[in-house]
């Protein structure tokens, strides 16, 4: 530290604050602590951010680092190598703490202290290690205005441009932005386990368990700032900032699985029971009654014609029970599959049906029956809502993903919300697939499902 007669207010203020915590210039030693947030909601706001603001300084010799409201290191982005030697000489990496009551003056430090940016260059650190560097950093705050971390920017000390804060200020008011815009679950991506790869996968899973990313590294046999990458982009796909909340969001699709698993057991059950009990009894009787009308002789032909009405109406409620049987769970998709019952929809839907389908071989079971209801249920708002004249249905596997599409030319002007579009929403998410719906007004509704879909 260099007394200098043109030192800014703030420095002073903060020099101040240094020699009352009882720290020296000629003493410089920055705390470590091995366990910090790092996959946490400001980590989660912060890294497409960090990537945008770390690509644009690319070359210039500038190192960008995220603190959390501690001033703890969680990330840091610098492609130059020499500006990487320079902080790593400081020990300006993640996992240690720049608080100023730590390790004196400093921008980081500086700007939790005072709760607004600030800028220290050269002598301006109270430290003497600090002197041959600059740096600039701006506070980040969540929705509530807390300070909950700090963006900063910084090089060697010849290097520094006062352009940095502006870019500082800049990242610090995007990654707040993101994390207001986080804690609202309208705003959330979707939440689909089709957009996260196998090995994105893997990690979730193994991450939801609260284990660390060295042990899933080691699980997994990959290594840690890999294991770290792929859980930044598995919490921006599936729109969560932290383990606990990955966890929660796999326990709820796992819940949401098996109850759409025990319906579908169940409707499959009442389908049998219905087929193997109620209809073949009602064949019976039918077979019984016409036999007993047959046997009449002409001369009664009141008591015969009784028993024809009656064979009749045996008749009618066999078709209406073999109707609801079909509504329930439908035989045809058990017993040949999903093309075959896919096209008896269309053929009962009082709307016209283009259908195209190209599945080879069958699905497993889950996968055909999810597809089949949603198909069957959009039908069914087609017939009720849309006032449409033709519907275009699409089924196709692809890759190892089954692609619906139900689009007609009616009114439009769908509510998502709606229980019907939410049922089928659910019904999607619960397979681990996506949702989407698009519905303009006066120009028809196009429902596009994608569900992860192995063959047998």
């Amino acid at each position: 530290m260099t007394l200098n007669v043109s030192v800014r207010e703030d420095i002073l203020t903060s020099w101040q604050r240094c020699v009352v915590a009882g720290l020296r210039p000629d003493r410089f030693k920055v705390p470590y602590q091995p366990d910090f947030d790092d996959d946490g909601p400001l980590r989660w706001a912060a890294a497409p951010v960090l990537d945008q603001v770390a690509d644009e300084l690319e070359g210039s010799g500038v190192g960008l680092l995220l603190t959390d409201g501690r001033g703890q290191v969680v990330d840091r982005r610098a492609a130059d190598t020499g500006i990487l030697t320079r902080l790593d000489h400081i020990e300006l990496a993640p996992g240690f703490l720049y608080g100023e009551t730590l390790i004196g003056t400093n921008a980081i430090g500086t700007a939790i202290a005072q709760q607004a940016s600030s800028v220290v260059t050269g002598t301006e650190h109270f430290a003497d290690a600090l002197t041959s560097m600059a740096c600039a950093a701006t506070p980040v705050t969540d929705g509530a205005g807390e300070l909950i971390g700090v963006v900063d920017l910084t090089c060697a000390a010849a290097d520094f441009n006062p352009l940095l804060l502006p870019f500082a200020k800049r990242a610090a008011r995007e990654i707040g932005h993101r994390l207001r815009e986080g804690m609202d679950p309208r705003r959330l991506p979707v939440r689909s386990w089709l957009s996260l790869t196998d090995t994105e996968r893997a990690v979730a899973h193994l991450a939801a368990q609260g284990l660390s990313s060295r042990v899933v590294a080691d699980r997994l046999g990959l290594a840690q700032p890999t294991v770290r990458s792929h859980l930044r982009r598995v919490f921006r796909k599936l729109g969560v900032r932290s383990q606990v909340e990955l966890a929660r969001v796999i326990e709820q699709g796992a819940a949401r699985a098996r109850t759409m698993a025990a319906v579908d057991d169940t409707r499959q059950r009442i389908e049998r029971d219905l087929h193997d009990g109620l209809q073949q009894r009602l064949v019976t009787l039918g077979l019984q009654v016409r036999a007993a009308e047959a046997s009449i002789p002409p001369a009664a032909a009141e008591l015969k014609w009784e028993l024809a009405r009656v064979a009749d109406g045996l008749t009618d409620v066999l078709r209406d029970v073999r109707e609801i049987s079909r509504g329930i769970h439908p035989a045809i998709l058990s017993e040949r599959g999903l093309e075959p019952a896919v096209k008896a929809l269309t053929r009962r839907s009082p709307v016209p049906v283009d259908l195209t389908v190209r599945v080879a071989g069958r699905l497993p079971d889950r996968v055909e029956l999810g597809a089949y209801y949603i198909v069957s249920e959009a039908l069914a708002n087609v017939a009720k809502h849309a006032n449409a004249q033709v519907v275009i249905v699409c089924v196709e596997a692809d890759r190892g993903v089954l692609h619906l599409s139900v689009r007609d030319d009616g009114v439009g002007g769908a509510d998502p919300g709606g229980s019907g579009l939410t049922g089928l929403r659910e019904r999607a998410e619960a397979l681990g697939g996506t949702l989407k719906l698009t519905s303009p007004p006066g120009r028809g509704t196009s429902v596009d499902v994608r569900l992860p879909a192995a063959a047998r």
